[in-house]
C-alpha cells in the first residue's frame, strides 16, 4: 500500500495513457482486418488496401510507433522508480524524462498516419455522392477508425501532460 501512496501523477496518467494505446491498438487492428479490401462506395474505392502506397505506410507505421511508445512509457515508469544514488540515479532520471517527452511524439505519429491512411476510406463512406451506395459494413470500418483516432488522441494528449508531471511523490522532510 506504501508503494501505491508513493506514486506521483505523472505513474497514474502513464498507466491511463497505456491503457489507452492498447485499447486504440486493438480498435485499429480490428478496423485494418474488416476495412481490408472492402468495397465502400458503389464498388468505386477500397477502404483499406494494403498495397496502396498510404495503407502501407500506416499499416508499418501506427503499430511500430504505438508499440514502442508503450515501451517507452513502461521503462520510463520503471525508471522513474529506481531508487540510484550518484551519477546512475541522475542518468536513470535523464533517461526517464526523455522517454516521457518521446512517447507523445510517437503517439501524435501514430494518430497522424492513421488519419493518413484512412482518409479514403473516410472520405468515401462519410462525404461521397448521394446517389452512390454505401455498404452498412464499410459505415461500422469508418466508426471503428473514427473510434480508434479519439483513443489515439487522448492517449498522446495524456502522454503529454504526464510528462509534466513527476513519477513518484517527493518524500517530505520530517
Amino acid at each position: 500500500m506504501d508503494f501505491i501512496k508513493k506514486q506521483g501523477i505523472g505513474v497514474w496518467v502513464s498507466l491511463a495513457t497505456i491503457v489507452l494505446v492498447i485499447i486504440g491498438l486493438i480498435i485499429y487492428s480490428v478496423a485494418l482486418a474488416a476495412g481490408t479490401d472492402l468495397t465502400i462506395a458503389s464498388g468505386s474505392q477500397q477502404f483499406y488496401v494494403l498495397d496502396r502506397a498510404e495503407d502501407m505506410v500506416m499499416t508499418s507505421t501506427v503499430v511500430t510507433c504505438g508499440v514502442l511508445a508503450l515501451i517507452f512509457l513502461v521503462v520510463a515508469i520503471a525508471l522513474g522508480e529506481l531508487k540510484l544514488e550518484g551519477i546512475a540515479g541522475k542518468v536513470c532520471g535523464i533517461l526517464s524524462d526523455a522517454l516521457r517527452i518521446v512517447a507523445p511524439a510517437l503517439l501524435i505519429v501514430v494518430l497522424i498516419n492513421y488519419l493518413y491512411g484512412s482518409f479514403t476510406g473516410l472520405g468515401w463512406t462519410f462525404f461521397s455522392n448521394e446517389e452512390l451506395v454505401i455498404y452498412p459494413e464499410a459505415i461500422a470500418v469508418g466508426k471503428q477508425v473514427i473510434t480508434a483516432t479519439i483513443f489515439f488522441a487522448i492517449a498522446a494528449v495524456a502522454s503529454i501532460v504526464a510528462s509534466f508531471f513527476s513519477v513518484v511523490k517527493k518524500e517530505k522532510a520530517e
